[in-house]
């Protein structure tokens, strides 16, 4: 056991009530549905990048940020490189701090 490990509760928890305390006034409603889109890429290096995000009434938070980048890269890797992607559907945040973004994920093209 390192001497890290027995403090890594208490900080956990504490830069989660310093996160709430800062933040929490934008933290998306808990299983409240946002309805929305978002546009995305698989860089043709293999990078992930929102270029466009909109949802009807969610604040830009921390929460918003992490579940977004979280979901824009799992669903640009299952696409090839240099694919430009168009999310259409709600996004929704549960009282634990997991999400679920619920909709399509279609390939744009360009021309």
């Amino acid at each position: 056991m390192s001497l890290v490990e027995p403090f890594a509760a208490v900080e956990a928890d504490y830069r989660s009530r310093v996160m709430h305390a800062t933040w929490g006034h934008l933290a998306p409603e808990p299983r409240k549905q946002y309805a929305g889109e978002i546009l995305f890429a698989h860089g043709c290096y293999g990078d992930a990048a929102v270029i466009h995000c909109e949802f009807e009434e969610l604040s830009d938070s921390p929460w918003f940020y992490e579940h977004l980048n979280d979901f824009v890269a799992d669903k640009a890797f299952e696409r090839p490189r240099g694919a430009l992607l168009r999310f259409t559907g709600t996004y929704m945040m549960f009282k634990n701090g997991k999400s679920r973004f619920s909709g399509k994920v279609r390939r744009v093209s360009v021309k």
